[in-house]
């Protein structure tokens, strides 16, 4: 199908979307609470501030069985996105964990061509290329260096892997689900799994201090609401590939705050690192600019 006209006010509105994702990895690295609990509360808060919107929105609120099915599966995938990535962050920079658990739109590609038979070229090759040649960079660096850095590295990789699914499968739900009621329960129900998960690791969930609730409430505010919904929104007037190319404007948001807040300098190894990987990302997201979800 053909993608509908972008609203005037779509590019103002992605690029708020790229603001508020920014601000995630500062506030779990401010949080100290630990990440399953993070996850949680991100997602609980998120869920929990969208049920007005839900229940006030104009029109049909039933979803069929089969989409509750699909919606699970994103959720699923949403949670071990953010399980991956909060622990990313426990072993590894900001600017590194940011910079690879962004190449979504690379893994995109790849599982389109695998599982889709989507139509791709040489540049998905040639974008690999790029990025493993960064991704060495940083890793490299890091296992020189010695400590748990590459395990960080290595969880935010699957944390981008986790999210291109996460990606494909709303790209798939929004075709007839409206946002709030594709976020709202998809929100809700990862906010179940990692409540379960939370519970099974014996994970403390209660007893922190105010400042991390505030933390808590903001995740959910700024990088969910204003950063993932707003993506999720985007999907409708344009493809996967190229809603995710926008996501790697994050590391350098990312990165600044980092410096700023954290008083946390990126290595010369993490910034040669980031701008092969960035690059090899916008060459992937130029072979997917198909038509959108309608």
């Amino acid at each position: 199908m053909n993608c509908p006209n972008k609203p005037k006010y779509f590019w103002p509105v992605m690029a708020l979307g790229v603001i508020g994702i920014s601000f995630g990895s500062i506030l779990i690295k401010l949080s100290t609470a630990q990440p399953l609990a993070i996850a949680f509360y991100r997602l609980m808060f998120s869920g929990l501030l969208m049920l007005p919107f839900y229940f006030g929105q104009p029109g049909q609120k039933k979803v069929s069985l089969n989409d509750l099915g699909w919606i699970a599966l994103s959720a699923l995938f949403l949670s071990l996105h953010f399980v991956a990535w909060v622990y990313s962050l426990s072993f590894t920079s900001v600017t590194s964990s940011v910079v690879l658990v962004t190449i979504n739109p690379l893994f995109v590609s790849i599982l389109g061509w695998v599982f889709l038979k989507e139509k791709t070229g040489p540049r998905i090759l040639v974008a690999i290329a790029v990025v493993v040649t960064g991704g060495a960079i940083i890793g490299g660096r890091a296992l020189a260096a010695g400590g748990m850095g590459n395990l960080g590295n290595l969880l935010a990789l699957a944390g981008a892997l986790m999210a291109s699914g996460y990606l494909l499968t709303g790209r798939h739900l929004r075709k007839r689900l409206s946002l709030v009621t594709y976020t709202t329960i998809c929100y809700s129900m990862t906010a179940v799994i990692l409540l379960m998960a939370s519970l099974a690791a014996k994970t403390p969930l209660g007893g922190f201090s105010k400042i991390n609730y505030l933390y808590f409430a903001l995740m959910a505010i700024g990088p969910q609401l204003l950063g993932h919904s707003i993506f999720n929104w985007g999907l409708k007037y344009l493809p996967t590939p190229r809603i995710a190319m926008l996501i790697i404007a994050e590391p350098v948001g990312a990165t600044i705050l980092a410096f700023v807040v954290l008083k946390q300098v990126p290595s010369i190894f993490e910034m040669i690192g980031a701008v092969f990987i960035m690059a090899g990302v916008y060459i992937s997201a130029q072979e997917g600019k198909g038509p959108a979800v309608t």
